[in-house]
């Protein structure tokens, strides 16, 4: 059993009772059952008993008991099991930011990446929240989504995307992008895109939802520029603020909303040999990339 899972089990032992990730989390680590160097060990720890009740089902030494509650399975006749939401359920009942279809065209002049400057007022203005099932069926308007390409030295960062996330056509697909869909509350500072500087605080924490890194590992965060595809009709409906973030050490933990697999780093050759396992964002990033390799190589 992995130390995290048997912390879990030895704290939920000794208490008798159903606890938080948190609460065990700090057992653990007073008792000495667990140790970790990260910043977030109750993060971990929750996203370790989450996937293993998810994977393991009944056969799990684990389950919830309530929201955030997790106990063992063997009080489970004296306790009720909680069955968490779908994953995907909470995705989709999320709000997100939108703004006019129409508009599209004064903020991107074609398909690719665009770093030409733009009215960030205006599109601020143009912006609103909606849930995203609705959203998702509304060709009326676009959905405004944040995008991370991770480096360190000469490689980039490529994972799998599970089944568990929405959007069945990228299922099984790799990506060198990280990222969602922007939060209403967040939208007037990550539109800040000129000067991540001003919000690096604010774009740590949204690349945090799926990549956990510890302090001091970014060393810079700067905007890319505006990414748009309409080789798909889900891709029509989605507009990328990308960002360059460069790590000092290239350590990373998977987060857990992201439910994402077989992440590693990957030099340019590597992912261009394997090009049709990524999806058709992943196609532009890593053909500009190719570009302005091939650029410095004629200077």
């Amino acid at each position: 059993m992995a130390d995290f899972l048997k912390a879990a089990y030895e704290v939920l032992k000794g208490s008798g009772e159903p606890l938080t990730a948190q609460e065990i989390t700090q057992i653990a680590i007073r008792e000495a059952r667990l140790h970790s160097n990260g910043l977030t060990p109750w993060l971990t720890m929750k996203s370790k008993l989450s996937t293993n009740i998810l994977s393991q089902g009944p056969g799990s030494l684990f389950m919830r008991t309530g929201k955030g509650k997790f106990a063992l399975r063997e009080w489970k006749g004296r306790l009720s099991e909680h069955v968490a939401d779908r994953y995907k359920k909470a995705l989709f009942d999320e709000d997100i930011v939108v703004f006019p279809a129409a508009s599209l065209s004064s903020y991107v002049p074609s398909v690719g990446i665009h770093r030409n400057s733009f009215d960030r007022d205006a599109l601020l203005e143009e912006c609103r929240e909606m849930r995203r099932r609705e959203a998702e069926e509304d060709l009326s308007v676009i959905q405004l989504v944040s995008v991370f390409i991770v480096h360190h030295d000469d490689r980039y960062l490529t994972y799998k995307r599970t089944k568990r996330l929405p959007e069945s056509r990228l299922h099984g697909m790799y990506s060198i992008a990280f990222g969602g869909h922007l939060n209403p509350d967040d939208i007037s500072r990550l539109l800040n895109i000129f000067d991540p500087g001003l919000g690096a605080a604010l774009l740590e924490r949204e690349l945090g939802e799926e990549l956990r890194l510890k302090a001091g590992e970014i060393t810079e965060i700067s905007y890319r520029g505006l990414l748009y595809d309409d080789s798909r009709p889900v891709s029509r409906q989605h507009l990328g603020i990308s960002y360059d973030v460069w790590l000092r050490t290239g350590k990373f933990e998977i987060g857990e909303r992201g439910f994402l697999m077989d992440a590693k780093f990957e030099t340019l050759e590597q992912i261009q040999a394997r090009l049709s396992d990524f999806e058709n964002w992943s196609h532009m990033i890593i053909e500009a990339e190719l570009s302005a390799n091939r650029c410095q190589i004629r200077a």
